[in-house]
């Protein structure tokens, strides 16, 4: 045995404390399960109702007709399927939701589904209804277990408890599936060897094993076995921690975010890290298991489970008070909860029935037997020949004493109350129960198909509070799933699925490397599960199928739109033989037939080919005329340009003769001024000689 911290060695008349009230306050509901469950299936008199009988010299024969209601719900049960829808949490940002994302929420919901798939194929979903309908409730347990003897991989598990009245919740658990409390616990019994076998010798030394068990007992013996009871108890530990939000949307404790930030300077990271924008403190719960008997504690552990493992699956229980001052308690209701006294008193009146066949005369006349001569007795005993009855009118030994003639025997009838009970009481039942297709198939009436097929579907109404508790349940279930699912599925492998049309796959997660592969890493706050009512039962889907029909028939558009897209729905609302296999050819057809249209889009018919031809011909002409139309333009554009290069041209030639005229009359001046340059510098020389004459001759 492993050891154990002496604080929860210490906790063990806690934890015994905790079970002792559950016990009390669930008894009546416990003793009402066992009750019922025995009405039903087993029988329908007690041991005192026998007693009674055999003092009355009554028989002991019943006339249990409940079975067939609580059984008649279970086959249209084996035909129910629950919408199931997984998604994001509420308050997750759109920029977080990636397409990885998407992947994995269809991923997980597809698991989900084959998991209790595959748990339906011991019963599962069909025992917890039968249940719910005939004790009142039930109790189912998610836990994980290894897929083979030779396997480290674990796989998530749903089962039924063995008995739900060995199981008990807090009684301060207000929510369907009692998740809400702070304790669950499951009570196993062992015998003595086993529990040696399993924790040692000295954990049977101080046990009783009493024979006579007032209320609860830890330990008991019967017959010559002894029992004793060993408690796996899961017990929520609850831890105040504040927890901030980052810029980026996610939310983390804060001293997880003090360890980011420390890694992600050492990890040399550039960019900044997300700040904090709020922060506040909330309660961190976690779940520790565990496993005592009578006078030890056997084992205590942290588990992974963020959630309660146990889940009480509800029938249709209500609340209600007790005496004044005292709190309301929860009571639990079977399906046939108000049909019993009906079945007791067609029980009573068949048996009052029974005792007057028992007790009826079979003697059809009464003489005296002086008055039937000795060779006609035969006569009276023989009563089925016919013969003339002849008997003495006097005593031939004393004529004078007249004797008694014979006389027939009148049978006393049965009351007539007894057999209008008797007949009656079944009526009463139907209408207890709500079963109206019932009521309308033993009318003396013509009754149509429609109105019984109503009145299927109306009984189908007045068990729905059954069907809505176990679907509170089944979320329940999913909701630990999915928390369950990235704790325990954290290697690479492959996981089976089942598709919303019902076929089976499997797939790999968690291998990067693979582009199929999807990874299980998830944060289980992200996604939220949605579980509903879907169709429950062949009428249901018989109904579904003909109003699918009728439209069809009354639009030719949602006839195309049917069977383009929705020859899947059809199948699914089908309860014929091979309708899964129906639906695996149906896909593979409908992607045939979605290749070829897509193939042939391009395709043209002979009234398409000839209306081609047409425009090509038209096309050709209109191209013909309009490469008319653009050589006369390109002709006038051509001359256009040839008159406009023409003005260019005798632009430039006027432009050149301008500017050839103002150089030449340019170099005319500059001619006239050098001649009069010259003119004058002939000038200047001539006075200035004529200067230096006139000097030399002053001299």
């Amino acid at each position: 045995m492993a050891n154990i911290a002496q604080e929860h060695l210490n906790k063990l008349e806690e934890l015994k404390s905790c079970v002792t009230a559950s016990y009390e306050y669930w008894k009546p509901n416990s003793d009402r399960f066992n009750k019922f469950m025995n009405f039903v299936f087993n029988t329908s008199l007690s041991t005192l109702d026998i007693g009674k009988l055999n003092s009355l010299s009554k028989p002991t024969i019943e006339f249990n007709v409940l079975e067939a209601f609580v059984s008649r719900l279970r086959g249209e049960f084996a035909e129910h399927e629950p919408d199931m829808q997984v998604g994001a949490a509420e308050g997750i940002l759109n920029e977080h939701i990636s397409e990885e994302l998407l992947k994995t929420i269809e991923v997980v919901e597809a698991h989900i589904r084959e998991i209790f798939a595959g748990a339906a194929n011991d019963g599962l979903e069909y025992k917890i209804y039968t249940q719910t309908l005939s004790g009142g409730y039930d109790v189912a347990k998610v836990h994980t277990e290894y897929l083979s003897e030779l396997s480290f991989e674990q796989k998530i598990v749903v089962d039924r408890v063995f008995d739900p009245t060995l199981t008990g919740f807090d009684p301060l658990a207000r929510m369907s599936h009692k998740g809400d409390g702070d304790y669950c616990f499951e009570l196993i019994p062992k015998t003595r060897e086993d529990l040696v076998s399993d924790f040692g010798e000295e954990v049977v030394k101080d046990m009783s094993f009493t024979r006579a068990i007032d209320g609860f007992s830890w330990s008991y013996q019967n017959g010559q076995q002894k029992i004793a009871l060993v408690c796996d108890f899961y017990k929520k530990v609850k831890k105040r921690e504040k927890i901030v939000k980052l810029t980026n949307g996610k939310t983390i404790l804060k001293k997880h975010y003090e360890q980011l930030a420390q890694a992600w300077v050492e990890s040399g990271v550039f960019e900044v890290l997300p700040e904090i924008i709020s922060e506040r403190y909330t309660i961190i719960e976690t779940i520790d298991r565990y496993v005592f008997c009578e006078n030890k504690v056997l084992r205590h552990e942290k588990t992974p489970y963020k959630y309660l493992p146990l889940v009480f699956i509800d029938g249709n229980s209500v609340v209600l008070p007790q005496d004044t001052g005292a709190s309301s308690k929860q009571m639990t209701r079977p399906y046939v909860y108000q049909a019993m006294g009906t079945q007791k008193l067609k029980n009573f009146a068949g048996q009052t029935i029974g005792a007057e066949i028992t007790g009826m005369v079979q003697h059809k006349f009464k003489a005296a037997l002086e008055s039937i001569p000795e060779q006609y007795l035969e006569t009276y005993t023989d009563v089925q020949n016919a013969q003339t009855l002849i008997y003495y009118a006097f005593n031939p030994d004393n004529p004078e004493q007249s004797l008694p003639a014979p006389m027939e025997i009148q049978r006393t009838p049965t009351p007539p109350i007894v057999e209008n009970i008797f007949m009656n009481a079944d009526r009463v039942i139907q209408a207890i129960l709500g079963s109206y297709d019932a009521q309308l198939g033993i009318t003396d009436g013509d009754t149509s198909g429609k109105a019984i097929e109503q009145g299927a579907i109306h009984s189908n109404a007045a068990s729905k509070p059954y069907l809505v508790g176990y679907v509170n349940g089944l979320n329940r279930i999913a909701t630990i799933i999915i928390d369950l699912i990235p704790k325990f599925y954290v290697t690479p492998r492959s996981i089976p699925i089942r598709k919303a049309n019902g076929l089976r796959d499997y797939q790999i997660i968690n291998q990067p490397d693979n582009p199929n592969s999807i990874s299980m890493k998830y944060d289980p706050k992200s996604l939220q599960v949605r579980i509903e009512v879907g169709a429950n039962g062949t009428l249901e889907k018989q109904r579904a199928l003909q109003q699918i029909t009728q439209m069809m028939q009354a639009s030719e558009q949602f006839a195309a739109f049917i069977n383009a897209v929705g020859l899947e729905n059809l199948l699914d609302n089908m309860t014929i033989r091979g309708v899964e296999d129906l639906k695996l050819k149906a896909i593979g057809w409908m992607d045939q037939q979605r290749q070829a249209a897509e193939a042939n889009a391009n395709k043209p018919t002979p009234e398409q080919e000839l209306i081609q031809a047409e425009v090509q011909i038209e096309t050709a002409r209109i191209a013909q005329r309009q490469e008319e139309a653009e050589g006369t333009l390109t002709i006038k554009a051509a001359q256009v340009a040839n008159d406009k290069e023409k003005t260019n041209i005798e632009f430039l030639r006027l432009l050149s003769e301008i500017e050839g005229a103002d150089m030449k009359n340019a170099l005319e001046v500059e001619k006239m001024d050098s001649d009069m340059a010259q003119e004058a510098i002939k000038l200047a020389v001539q006075v200035g000689k004529d200067q230096q004459k006139a000097s030399l001759s002053k001299e």
